[in-house]
């Protein structure tokens, strides 16, 4: 990328940046009244960051959203524990992320959030953090970043890298600056045959390009053999739960649930929102008179809406029945191999791009079904309520596709280690 293309980009990022302020500025900025979160995006890191990075070679691992953060676990874990000679810092974009990051992983990985890619920030990030790779999960594209990285022959690999076919047609308009950036990447690991012939078709080097499978699959199964957590023993009975609910879909699950409700009595909902601080899902069960508790009230109830992030995997455990949200809506769909992992059959709508692949094997081991409507979905609900051999039979055949599939860690593990060993 040209110095004078990173001069235009800085230029439209700084308005993108303003316009957004008056949306985003408590996120960027911290709820807390600590401008902690401000200073690292912008480069600038506290003594205890500084020092930590100063003791080991530094492995830098970046994901963008909270369902990436989540399917990286386990290779996190494996790199940390393989690569104990550096230390691994985790990036983030959001707060939420963030926290859960602070969650999840041990105390010994260093949690940052990931500069604004202006080239002035970026620099200093770099400055502090000099890492020796950089890993970004998924196929997040950050023009200075990459230039920076590149320019000090700092490795990029992108793992588990994908392009939708929308964002397909979307970077291919504009090819001739997407390929500058691409180039600066030594490794694309996709996770799919069509990921691959995607991003070399817009311009990445076929022998920079290698496929495995998805992570997804790999977390899906770390999951299986987890422990249930305290916080859900004491919820009992049948439960259907509906996952990651966006914005557009809440009037409709909220419609269905009403009709569960009236005729299942014995039926526990759970209503997972997919971003708390932007659902309506609270005024609308209001407006209906119906009740219910919020998980953070710690009561048992009928009627529970989680309110609280990291716990909807735990809820999927429980549950007989799962629809999976953000597919009824054009939002791409969240990830429906996690019901998968404790065998239950997933409920999914149509708008799936963010997952054709894992959908496609989902469909053919007939572990779930496709609907176009909430119409359909709540037949498809009364439907398995009806017949519990078929809803369990369906959940052993979701899992034996997480099982089949698993193995992209250790095939990343693998790229990772000859990286570092080459660099």
């Amino acid at each position: 990328m040209t110095y004078i293309f990173a001069a235009i980009y800085d230029v439209v990022y700084k308005i993108g940046l303003l316009c957004s302020l008056p949306i985003f500025g408590k996120r960027l900025f911290g709820r807390d009244g600590k401008y902690h979160d401000f200073f690292q995006r912008c480069g600038i890191y506290d003594r205890e960051i500084i020092s930590r990075v100063k003791q080991k070679k530094i492995i830098w691992i970046h994901t963008v959203s909270i369902g990436e953060l989540l399917a990286s676990l386990p290779l996190i874990g494996e790199i940390s524990s393989k690569f104990s000679n550096y230390s691994v810092i985790v990036s983030c974009v959001s707060r939420t992320g963030r926290l859960i990051a602070e969650e999840k992983l041990p105390e010994d990985i260093i949690k940052i959030f990931l500069p604004f890619d202006f080239s002035l920030t970026v620099e200093l990030a770099m400055m502090k953090l000099n890492p020796e790779i950089f890993i970004s999960i998924e196929t997040e594209i950050w023009p200075n970043l990459f230039r920076v990285l590149k320019r000090k022959n700092i490795p990029i690999i992108v793992l588990n890298g994908r392009i939708s076919q929308k964002s397909f047609k979307r970077y291919l308009s504009v090819k001739f600056l997407i390929k500058r950036i691409i180039s600066s990447v030594d490794l694309f690991v996709m996770r799919s045959r069509a990921d691959a012939e995607r991003i070399i078709l817009l311009g990445a080097e076929k022998k920079k390009v290698s496929v495995t499978k998805s992570i997804k699959f790999d977390q899906a199964y770390y999951l299986s053999l987890s422990k249930k957590s305290p916080e859900i023993e004491k919820f009992n009975g049948p439960t259907v739960v509906f996952g990651s609910i966006h914005r557009g879909e809440e009037q409709g699950v909220v419609e269905i649930a009403c009709k569960i409700i009236e005729k299942y009595r014995d039926i526990n909902i759970v209503i997972v929102p997919r971003a708390l601080d932007r659902t309506n899902i609270f005024n609308l069960l209001e407006e209906r008179g119906l009740l219910f508790e919020r998980f953070s009230s710690k009561k048992t109830s009928k009627f529970l809406v989680v309110d609280r992030y990291g716990v909807l995997t735990e809820f999927y455990r429980i549950c007989d029945i799962a629809y999976v949200g953000g597919a009824l809506v054009p939002a791409g769909g969240q990830n429906p191999l996690e019901p998968l992992a404790f065998k239950k059959p997933v409920i999914y709508g149509k708008f799936h791009w963010d997952f054709e692949e894992e959908w496609d094997l989902i469909l053919k081991a007939e572990a779930g079904f496709e609907v176009n409507s909430f119409d359909e979905c709540l037949e498809k609900i009364e439907f398995l309520l009806n017949n519990p051999e078929i809803c369990s039979k369906m959940g052993e055949s979701g899992y034996k596709v997480i099982y089949e599939n698993k193995g992209a860690t250790a095939q990343m593990l693998e790229l990772v280690e000859n990286r570092l060993i080459s660099s």
